[in-house]
């Protein structure tokens, strides 16, 4: 995925008719289990070609020769392939918790193993084979994977509160003059010294004045500790990941409390742990502290967008449509870098003061006339001539939202179905799943998506000249494409999205003077055609270009997070949270970790390009148009040709209508 477009091919497909919706959301129920943005029939389906393979055929003379020698192998051969055999059982191994000694003998509070693999396993079983002790601590492989998908059997409030209380109980257990065992940092035996070579890379073997190299014995450090002392340290550890990769669990009071109870039994234990503790801590202070000036900045637009979506009263708006959306005209610019320096959060932005006397001078010439002039229209191509800059603006605002999107939202969004299968009295949820929801990035990152499909579908019908809405068409497209090229696969599809709304597509004679052949590449790529194939294959590339990158902007990977989600939950649909035996499905709880560990790396890079705060602002402040007044603006800038169109027209005013009479009544005293 070079700048050269990466070596694509090229592919064809007409802009007549094209319709289509870039609407997403989560509502999984249903049929509206699939989660994507919806192209027009004129969009991607046509950038698909089929491939035939040609299988040779045999020589007929040779094949009648061989035939009645053949016939009753033939048979034989056909029967096989009808009647397939049976795949080989998987060789299962069981093993007690807190240990990875696994045997074939089978009880019932032992984790079931299938060729080395955790399976399933009871969870009570589970929940002690998180539980570290002084020689035993667990993979980071179970520890993500269970504190991911824990929560949906139990409270993490609960789930720390045994794993305390079964740390606690096995220290009580433990023999007396075992407890008191000096282990060292290498969990060495006492009294055994260590063998270490002078010359050694180790900065312990550094001895002043040493230019031999010699074998010597070095005396045990003072740093040693009691066997309790180091499971201490395991529990402080454990502590440390679980707030690492979770923090968002710690907004809750009750959680907060059994880390208190916790901290302080291993503090008791080793003093040294003290300074530690208060260092985990500090860090989950700053990334809470980050996390609620985020939301306070998500609140803000969530405001403004719902200002922006009540109709304004216009006295022709009956004559020239373009006057009912005049904010995205001149007064567009100065409006979103008001609110951008509001706005909280690093992506938010703060407005530039060169802009705003070009703001001031085009909001007065749309108080004096109400039709808008070529010229006073103000938009992104104003503000950010360069598609690639603009792409570079796109990607840190994907980066700065996708940083805030902690792991457990993934399963929390599909545990809604799940707390009511609880609340119906259903075997798998035991009522765990009551007041589990702490944020809503996650769907806020989703609310971006749509944001961005209308904000380009709404830059393109503020412009009345045909010219100009050619010119910001292809500017979208070349945005796009330099999307693509940086890894940026969500803003890409976003903007895709937007060009295929049905009030974009309907512009015919627009698109007619298009330059579209960039375009039919980028559809192409992500034509959803047998699951998204071409998408996921650029996809795969991207991932290997991410493991060999030598520099930050070559690890960027913004994946279609509409389509990321909907792999998830049909991955939690297709398989039962527990066995019939009970079990725990641990596979499960694996395939579903392992993804989202990769989407944890993805959100973990940080954004080499260099940030334009009011073209960020503007991005995510700026008016956008809703359904209704895109498809008046479209009918505005190319009238209606058929009766369909006609049909809509009329529809789409009488709402737009009604709409303004209800705001009417309702500011009225």
């Amino acid at each position: 995925m070079s700048s050269s477009n990466g070596g694509l091919s090229s592919a064809t497909n007409g802009r007549s008719g094209s319709t289509g919706s870039a609407n997403i959301n989560l509502n999984l129920k249903g049929q509206e289990r699939s989660v994507g943005a919806t192209l027009g029939a004129g969009g991607a389906s046509g950038a698909t070609a089929t491939s035939i393979t040609h299988k040779t055929l045999p020589d007929l003379k040779t094949q009648r020769s061989n035939s009645a020698c053949h016939a009753h192998e033939s048979l034989t051969a056909l029967r096989r392939i009808a009647l397939p055999e049976k795949p080989p059982e998987k060789t299962l191994s069981y093993g007690a918790a807190q240990t990875r000694i696994m045997g074939k003998e089978a009880k019932e509070e032992h984790l079931v193993y299938c060729e080395g693999r955790l399976h399933s396993g009871p969870l009570q079983s589970l929940i002690t084979h998180m539980v570290p002790t002084h020689e035993y601590y667990p993979d980071d492989g179970f520890v993500f994977a269970f504190l991911l998908s824990a929560r949906l059997f139990v409270r993490p409030h609960e789930l720390l509160a045994q794993i305390s209380q079964t740390w606690e109980q096995q220290q009580q257990q433990k023999d007396v003059g075992a407890g008191g065992d000096v282990v060292d940092d290498a969990g060495q035996a006492p009294g055994r010294t260590m063998l270490l070579s002078i010359n050694s890379a180790s900065p312990l073997t550094q001895r002043k004045g040493s230019t031999a190299a010699q074998t010597t014995e070095l005396e045990p450090r003072p740093q040693q500790r009691t066997s309790t002392q180091r499971s201490a340290q395991h529990c402080i550890r454990l502590l440390s990941e679980w707030i690492e990769i979770f923090p968002y669990d710690f907004r809750d009071e009750r959680l907060m409390q059994q880390v208190r109870i916790l901290a302080r039994k291993c503090v008791y234990i080793d003093n040294s742990l003290g300074k530690q503790v208060s260092r985990i801590l500090q860090l989950l202070v700053s990334r809470l502290t980050s996390l609620e000036q985020y939301e306070e900045f998500l609140q803000t637009l969530s405001s403004e967008e719902a200002q922006q979506q009540l109709p304004q009263h216009h006295g022709h708006h009956h004559h020239h449509l373009h006057n009912a959306f005049q904010t995205f005209l001149g007064t567009s610019s100065s409006s979103s870098h008001a609110n951008g320096a509001s706005g909280g959060g690093s992506a938010s932005g703060t407005s530039n003061s060169s802009s705003s006397g070009h703001t001031s001078s085009a909001s007065a010439s749309n108080s004096i006339s109400t039709t808008p002039q070529p010229d006073e229209v103000f938009g992104i191509m104003d503000m950010c001539p360069s598609c690639a800059h603009l792409a570079h603006q796109l990607t840190a605002i994907e980066l700065e939202r996708l940083s805030h999107i902690g792991p457990e939202e993934f399963v929390q969004a599909f545990a809604k179905d799940y707390q009511q299968q609880a609340k119906d009295g259903s075997k798998e949820g035991g009522g765990s799943l009551n007041d589990m929801k702490k944020t809503r990035n996650l769907e806020s990152y989703v609310q971006w998506f749509n944001r961005l499909s209308y904000l380009t579908a709404s830059e393109i019908v503020k412009y009345p000249k045909k010219k100009q809405r050619v010119r910001i068409i292809e500017y979208w497209i070349e945005t796009a494409r330099e999307c693509f090229n940086i890894g940026n696969f969500n803003s890409l599809m976003a903007i895709i999205a937007g060009l295929n709304l049905a009030p974009i597509g309907r512009l015919k004679k627009t698109w007619a003077k298009v330059q579209s052949a960039k375009f039919s590449v980028l559809e192409h790529q992500m034509d959803p055609t047998s699951n998204f194939n071409s998408y996921r294959s650029t996809l795969k590339a991207a991932m290997w270009r991410s493991e060999g990158a030598t520099e930050e902007r070559e690890r960027i990977i913004i994946p279609f997070f509409s389509l990321f989600v909907k792999d998830l939950y049909f991955l939690n649909e297709g398989c039962s949270n527990r066995l019939p035996n009970n079990h725990i499905n641990f596979e499960k709880c694996s395939q579903l970790a392992k993804q989202v560990m990769e989407f944890n790396e993805w959100k973990k890079v940080n954004c080499p390009f260099e940030k334009l705060p009011n073209v960020i602002a503007y991005l995510q402040h700026s008016a956008v148009l809703n359904e209704n007044t895109l498809s008046m603006a479209s009918f505005e800038c190319e009238p209606p040709e058929n009766t369909e169109e006609k049909d809509r027209y009329k529809t789409v005013k009488a709402e737009t209508k009604q709409q303004l009479l209800q705001q009417l009544q309702e500011q009225q005293p």
